[in-house]
């Protein structure tokens, strides 16, 4: 008995240790739950802020102010000071517990340096329900934003070729017997294929390659063979960083236009064509077509072919939304965009100034620039899913473009000359991305 009384209230002293362990665990739940939720809004405060200050950017204004003000709408109050060290690549919110800073470039981390990017940091103190009675002085939370503000510019500055495949094999192929001189831009693959029997880029024809003026040449992720007999100038540089080619912010609207379905000319001598949607175009029996100004839409899965003749047009913008291009060997092309600062704007205010021919991402299917000799292409051709073949018969065959494809193909016994103009090719409007 009096062993029983002894014991007696033991589980009072139990049921209290586990009341306070499990007050524990609520307490970390509780703060816990607190510390996300701050987070998140420190987060989508900063994002906020990044995106604001890009746009202010854009439009010339005082990007620091404008993301200070952002941040003041999502109740992240400050008043703006000096940073330190001060400059005018910086701006400091403080506020009660509470510092934001905006710089531009940023002055640490992946992108410091760089103008196009903003960095948007925000670091403040939680207000805890229990956290405060273990960690003196609170806990603090640290959010990070950052911003790029892409300039009006070419698609891949300075390079006349560009092949997007990130690890393909022959991104960039020379398999032709005729020279290939490159002019004004370079020539890039962005795969990393790097084996023995893999190669990024590859010289595997007999024709000589020219790329210039310095320094201008051919760049390649990964490996570069040089299996051809042709000579190759200046010598490829290998290993080159990839590139994040810029995105489109659209595609074309073709909804203004009459649709003229299928169109079939099958019979010799000239013959004009008008701006419009089509579900094919197809030349055959060496018909010579002119091309009116304008947009012309192909959605149909025969694309848009030729055997023979001539096609001609002038302020021409083709747009591939299904099939293929390809123009025939025997054909004399003469093709080319319309020429910036004139304009082509659709309904949906895009403007195709500089862009002659393009192929929409979800379009695989192949795209051969090709024509007789004398032929011209000038202005963008853009096919960023497609494997793009430049294949010259004859004697030559002119290029006044910026060719991108998934991978670039180029073969033929003609001289190719490519000539990368900046003046003469499609431009991108600013654009704002949130890279973090």
């Amino acid at each position: 008995m009096k062993r029983r009384r002894s014991e007696s209230g033991q589980s009072y002293i139990i049921m209290a240790l586990m009341m306070v362990g499990m007050l524990g665990f609520s307490a970390l739940a509780i703060d816990g739950g607190m510390l996300y939720h701050e987070h998140r809004r420190a987060q989508n405060a900063a994002d906020a802020a990044a995106m604001a200050a890009a746009l202010a950017k854009v439009k010339s204004q005082p990007l620091g102010t404008v993301a200070l003000t952002s941040t003041t709408s999502n109740d992240f109050v400050t008043t703006a000071q000096a940073c330190s060290p001060a400059g005018l690549d910086c701006i400091l919110g403080v506020g009660t517990d509470l510092t934001i800073e905006v710089t531009n470039p940023p002055r640490v981390g992946l992108y410091a340096g760089n103008p196009e990017y903003i960095r948007v940091f925000i670091e403040h103190k939680v207000n805890t329900n229990f956290a405060h009675l273990v960690f003196s002085g609170g806990l603090h939370d640290a959010a990070e934003a950052v911003s790029r503000v892409w300039p009006t510019q070419n698609f891949t500055p300075g390079y006349a070729i560009f092949a997007t495949t990130a690890h393909d094999c022959k991104g960039v192929w020379f398999s032709g017997t005729g020279d290939t001189n490159v002019v004004g831009g370079g020539v890039f693959s962005n795969s990393d294929a790097a084996s023995a029997s893999c190669q990024s880029g590859v010289q595997g024809g007999g024709g000589a390659i020219n790329v210039s003026p310095a320094p201008h040449g051919i760049e390649v992720v990964g490996t570069f063979d040089m299996g051809g007999s042709g000579a190759v100038n200046p010598s490829p540089i290998e290993h080159a960083p990839k590139q994040r080619i810029r995105p489109m912010m659209g595609t074309p609207d073709c909804s203004d236009l009459w649709d003229y379905g299928s169109m079939k000319i099958n019979s010799a001598g000239a013959h004009t064509i008008l701006p419009g949607r089509y579900s094919e175009i197809t030349v055959l029996a060496g018909a010579d077509v002119t091309m009116k100004p304008g947009m012309y839409c192909v959605y149909g899965n025969k694309g848009f072919t030729s055997n023979g003749g001539s096609i001609t047009g002038i302020d021409v913008f083709i747009y591939m939304e299904d099939g293929g291009f390809d123009l025939g060997g025997n054909t004399l092309v003469d093709l080319s965009a319309v020429e910036p600062p004139d304009s082509l704007v659709d309904p949906s205010n895009n403007d195709w100034a500089g862009m002659l021919l393009y192929i929409d991402p979800n379009n695989t299917n192949p795209i051969t620039i090709t024509g007789a000799s004398n032929t011209q292409y000038t202005g963008t051709i853009y096919a960023p899913s497609s494997l793009v073949t430049l294949e010259g018969g004859g004697t030559t065959m002119g290029i006044n473009a910026q060719i991108i494809g998934d991978s670039v193909i180029i073969t033929g016994n003609a001289e190719l000359n490519l000539t990368y103009d900046e003046s003469k090719l499609f431009f991108l409007p600013p654009a704002l991305d949130l890279v973090k």
